[in-house]
């Protein structure tokens, strides 16, 4: 099934989230296919939350997400893909980001709410000292039944550099 690309910061809980918490998160604007190298981010892909929190960058081939203590901001590709190599840059915040969620992922849940598949990326909320994990996730049909979930331990610091994720999907594998 098609799917569309999204990426979000996320608040996951009420907590207060310090205001420099999300400042350092930058994305650059994924190419979900070939063709798509050109598109600008208009041109590509649609603001679904945070308007205040999403700003174009040079040629507008470049975004900068942020977070608050009100809202995060989030974007979705305006095409749907049956497969493809999606990929984004992606600079975690430093400071006390317990109960923020910043997610990179593919998702048809707008077509198929119950049974929607999805492939995702989703580094969870973190305490400034303490290790990162990201979490990925394989569903199927809406279920991990049908797909899988698993989380690992970075063996990196996130939040001192850009580092790239990056899901192959191909009409066989998903890497």
């Amino acid at each position: 099934m098609a799917c569309r690309f999204l990426l979000a910061v996320l608040l996951a809980s009420s907590a207060w989230v310090a205001a420099s918490a999300g400042a350092a998160d930058e994305v650059m604007v994924p190419r979900p296919a070939a063709a798509a190298a050109a598109l600008t981010f208009g041109e590509g892909y649609t603001q679904l939350f945070g308007d205040s929190n999403l700003r174009l960058h040079g040629d507008g081939k470049r975004v900068h997400i942020s977070l608050d203590e009100r809202t995060g901001s989030g974007f979705a590709s305006q095409g749907a893909y049956l497969h493809g190599f999606f990929s984004a840059s992606i600079k975690l915040p430093s400071d006390y980001a317990a109960g923020v969620v910043v997610a990179f992922y593919m998702s048809n849940g707008d077509v198929y709410e119950k049974t929607h598949d999805e492939l995702d990326f989703e580094f969870l909320g973190n305490v400034k000292g303490k290790e990162w994990r990201v979490q990925t996730n394989v569903y199927g049909d809406g279920s991990t039944a049908v797909g899988r979930e698993e989380r690992y331990g970075l063996w990196f610091d996130p939040t001192q550099d850009f580092h790239r994720y990056a899901i192959l999907w191909t009409n066989r594998t998903i890497v």
